[in-house]
């Protein structure tokens, strides 16, 4: 307990003691009344295709993403401000297979990419630039193909998370704003699973919740002589209760070897670093070069089935949910975007 106390005042020490020794800069004053509205739609898609008689046995595919990334800002009056943000992504990847007769023929698509994070922040300003804030979030994803025999489950699986705590924005001009805040999160979980084998399609539904002490750092600037636009986020949080953890902690029967200490897991820090370069070579088209690391020793949103025998049923889902190293996902995309103000 002595540990958890450490680590979450030396989280927010940290977090005091950086913004307290960066300098504020002017900040731009923005209209009161007026809605702030930026609407970002992008389509990226590479395809190829071959004849069934081409000579270099190449195979034809299909790759493509869409996106949307959209923003509402107003400030009600100088001390209160309310701002959402939505953020959409799905893509696909297509490729064609040969059969035994040696005929090219489409396999079923595998998903590049799948995003849903919807955000709701109001502010309240204080003339000490240290402003108290609450927030609401929901993330899920278009279609859950995590299931070892390719079953599909849609909107899985969904996070709730509700906040409070304090914010403080050091710079905010035409170029650049650079955000933090801090604060304490309440998060509800809900994921579905498969109980049984194909050719079942049933599902059913576990739950946790926890609280965690967060920190979330943004900055956006335009960079290379106004060439780039640069967006980065960092998040970082440490549970400081999960509902679901008492039941590593008890144990339970499993075919495969799980680590002695993977309830130590569920309570580890979670760190969550995008950033997204964008440069528009024309109105309509643009270059998307998107980066993310995320650690998540394990993943919160996957609960434990135990029957009543003491095993775990859904095995293969709590080996997943283990990922002891930072994994990392780059892309990179030429394609159509629009921007809407």
């Amino acid at each position: 307990m002595m540990n958890r106390k450490f680590l979450t005042g030396a989280l927010l020490a940290v977090v005091l003691m950086v913004a307290g020794s960066v300098p504020v800069m002017a900040q731009d004053e923005q209209p009161i009344g007026v809605w702030q509205k930026e609407i970002k739609i992008g389509l990226n898609i590479l395809q190829s295709s071959y004849s069934e008689n081409w000579n270099g046995g190449e195979k034809g595919s299909a790759v493509w993403t869409g996106n949307l990334d959209a923003r509402f800002e107003k400030n009600f009056s100088q001390s209160a401000n309310w701002r959402n943000t939505l953020k959409l992504a799905y893509g696909q990847t297509h490729n064609q297979e040969r059969d035994a007769q040696g005929d090219l023929f489409w396999k079923r698509p595998d998903k590049s990419d799948d995003m849903i994070d919807f955000e709701s922040m109001f502010r309240w300003k204080m003339s000490s630039g240290w402003d108290p804030f609450v927030a609401l979030n929901f993330t899920s994803l278009f279609q859950d193909q995590n299931d070892a025999q390719g079953r599909d489950i849609n909107l899985n699986p969904m996070t709730f998370k509700e906040s409070a705590g304090i914010s403080r924005i050091f710079m905010e001009t035409e170029k650049r704003k650079l955000m933090t805040r801090a604060g304490v999160a309440f998060i509800q979980n809900s994921r579905k699973y498969f109980p049984a084998d194909l050719p079942s399609l049933d599902t059913e539904s576990e739950s946790s919740n926890g609280i965690a002490a967060e920190w979330i750092t943004e900055y956006m600037a335009i960079v290379l002589n106004d060439r780039v636009n640069w967006e980065s986020k960092l998040t970082m949080s440490l549970p400081l209760s999960y509902s679901i953890k008492s039941d590593f902690e008890d144990g339970f029967t499993s075919v495969g070897e799980l680590p002695e200490d993977i309830a130590d897991y569920t309570s580890a820090v979670d760190v969550d670093w995008d950033n997204t370069f964008t440069t528009n070579i024309t109105k309509a088209i643009s270059v998307k070069l998107f980066v993310r690391w995320v650690y998540d020793k394990y993943d919160n949103t996957v609960a434990p089935v135990v029957d009543e025998t003491g095993a775990l049923v859904n095995e293969a889902d709590v080996f997943r949910a283990i990922r002891k190293a930072g994994q990392f996902k780059q892309t990179l995309a030429l394609g159509f975007g629009y921007t809407f103000n």
